[in-house]
């Protein structure tokens, strides 16, 4: 019995589920696919850019609204902004996720800019 080529992606994965699920599992997912092997610029990317964004999405979120919010005494605002930055993460959880299962790549405006200053020499 004859066996298939290895594709160059993390555990022999069509590209665009491994993209998918680096953006599917966050941060995590991220981390999975970009040092699970494989050399599909595509899936690297989807899986450098994951990491990227859900690092500084966390990093965000607990500077603003666990440290900048309430040492400026702005609790009346905190509740609302906390809202719709959830619903943003949200939508954009939702949009890279679907894009990459597509086979679609993502470039975020300022997200890829910081991925390809810190992830070079792995992309």
């Amino acid at each position: 019995m004859a066996s298939q080529p290895t594709k160059d992606t993390p555990f022999g994965l069509e590209p665009n589920v491994a993209a998918g699920l680096a953006y599917l599992f966050t941060w995590v997912g991220g981390l999975v696919m970009l040092v699970g092997g494989g050399t599909n610029k595509f899936v690297r990317w989807a899986a450098a850019q994951s990491i990227t964004l859900w690092v500084g999405w966390w990093v965000l979120d607990i500077a603003v609204f666990s440290f900048i919010f309430p040492m400026l005494h702005l609790w009346m605002l905190e509740f609302p902004l906390w809202s719709l930055w959830s619903v943003l993460g949200l939508l954009l959880w939702l949009w890279t996720m679907i894009s990459a299962f597509q086979g679609k790549e993502v470039r975020i405006p300022v997200v890829a800019g910081l991925t390809e200053s810190i992830f070079k020499s792995m992309l």
